[in-house]
């Protein structure tokens, strides 16, 4: 270690520093505008497509990612109810307490909030969606996260 202090070496040091701050700073940017551009969880189903229209599989339908579970419930009062589960702790660190916008078909859509065991329903009966409609199911998140 050198005790002396040379102005170019601290000149160069800042310089090395403010390169490295502005680097992590662009970084950071970058990762915020693809949180932000992330596109919809979408559920794959096309193994539920039947001989005459699609139906939504008794085992449920997992998106894409694999973080949330899509289940059809079938209740008589209330009609059918979309039951939401995060799956694994990469789907619950996602989705547990997060608001999102549930997309069910071309035309409706819900704004709900998913509870922190990364749990959501959804009674279908006020939306009039049919299983056909649930083909194109999508989730975004509305909290802005990551």
């Amino acid at each position: 270690m050198n005790p002396t202090f040379d102005a170019r070496e601290a000149a160069r040091f800042l310089r090395s520093l403010r390169v490295a701050t502005q680097t992590a700073l662009a970084l950071d940017e970058m990762e915020r505008a693809r949180r932000t551009a992330r596109p919809a969880t979408s559920f794959a189903a096309l193994a539920a497509k039947g001989a005459e229209d699609w139906r939504f599989p008794a085992a449920g339908v997992l998106s894409g990612d694999g973080l949330v579970l899509a289940e059809l419930l079938c209740e008589t009062e209330d009609g059918e109810t979309l039951a939401l589960q995060a799956q694994g702790a990469a789907g619950l660190a996602t989705y547990a307490g997060r608001s999102v916008r549930v997309r069910l078909g071309e035309t409706a859509s819900v704004e709900a909030a998913f509870d922190r065991n990364g749990g959501l329903r959804i009674p279908l009966a006020p939306h009039s969606v049919s299983e056909a409609d649930l083909a194109t199911l999508a989730i975004d998140l509305l909290d802005g996260a990551p």
